[in-house]
């Protein structure tokens, strides 16, 4: 039996069709390319300071790009940063709240990994970059090698090296080299690196495992004496500098690295987007030549969120061990 439709029965089953089709269409069609609107940037410290200069001219870099702006908002406190990072942990993870995070969140996290682990708490996008920490002396010291230093340690047990505060890296790396050199070293903390390098320039305090930023002036100027480097690589700005990896110590590299993070469950279209947006920029060399003549920090190279994962978890481990052996970590 044959089964006809008039000419109006047709027009509908087609236009039925037709709008099924279409509302299939239609979301794909809707959906427009992040960012629609501006986007904010957390960053955990106060105005003015490194992670601030450097988020700065990242978020400037990602608003030229992409169209909208992406405005810096600084929540300052916290140990290591924490106060920010728990307010970036808890945003709506849809891309329009972004932030960054600093080694200091992984050096707290390694001392106490309650209040706040970015690897837990957070999703790693992309590392800025970094830059490092130097090993400088008084120039009373009678020592010019790093050789040298190891062996006029281990004539003068008790040598006193200034930090920016107990659990700091700069303290932190102290407890690895004197572990790893077989030396006996005196940690003498302060509130922060200004108070810090005033009594090593003085000669109140022989040393000081002093930021590179902030101990650049000093080395330049020759007030103090750098003996080595604690980068991967020989640092751009000061390519004679040796590390102590090529010194025989491989396991002695700390680098006051900078990221950036999203809150957990962020869009993986998002995030793809900001690894390869950060990449781009990284690519730069007027920003490369920004980074290192105005912040000292080295912006070369490039990280996906696996590889980032992967080096957070490896200085995890590794500052872990440093605050264990220096009796601070907590279970």
């Amino acid at each position: 039996m044959s089964v006809k439709f008039s000419a109006t029965r047709r027009g509908v089953i087609c236009g039925g069709a037709s709008a099924g089709l279409l509302s299939l269409a239609l979301p794909a069609l809707g959906q427009t390319a992040w960012p629609e609107r501006e986007v904010k940037v957390i960053v955990p410290f106060a105005a003015g300071g490194g992670t601030d200069l450097v988020s700065r001219l990242f978020a400037q870099k990602l608003s030229d790009r992409l169209g909208k702006p992406f405005f810096v908002e600084n929540m300052a406190g916290g140990t290591g940063g924490s106060i920010g990072s728990r307010e970036l942990a808890r945003s709506t993870p849809n891309g329009y709240t972004i932030g960054s995070g600093t080694s200091s969140g992984i050096v707290a996290a390694a001392i106490d990994p309650g209040p706040y682990n970015p690897l837990r708490d957070l999703e790693p996008i992309s590392r800025y970059g970094a830059t490092t920490i130097v090993l400088v002396v008084s120039p009373s010291m009678p020592v010019r090698t790093f050789a040298e230093f190891v062996a006029y340690a281990k004539t003068k047990p008790g040598l006193t090296y200034a930090s920016s505060g107990i659990g700091s890296a700069n303290h932190l790396t102290g407890v690895m080299l004197a572990k790893q050199a077989g030396l006996e070293l005196t940690h003498v903390p302060y509130k922060g690196e200004g108070a810090a390098i005033t009594d090593v320039l003085s000669g109140t305090v022989d040393m000081i495992f002093v930021s590179l930023p902030l101990g650049r002036v000093h080395m330049e100027s020759a007030a103090l004496r750098p003996l080595a480097i604690t980068s991967a690589q020989r640092f751009p700005m000061f390519p004679d500098l040796p590390t102590f990896v090529e010194l025989g110590f491989a396991d002695l590299i700390v680098e006051a690295w900078y990221g950036l993070y999203v809150p957990k469950g962020t869009p993986d279209a998002i995030r793809d987007k900001l690894v390869a947006e950060i990449s781009a920029i990284r690519r730069d060399e007027a920003v490369l030549k920004q980074l290192i003549e105005q912040f000292t920090f080295d912006a070369r190279g490039q990280d996906d969120p696996e590889k980032f994962r992967a080096y957070m978890e490896a200085e995890l481990a590794r500052f872990r061990a440093a605050a264990l052996a220096a009796g601070l970590a907590k279970s």
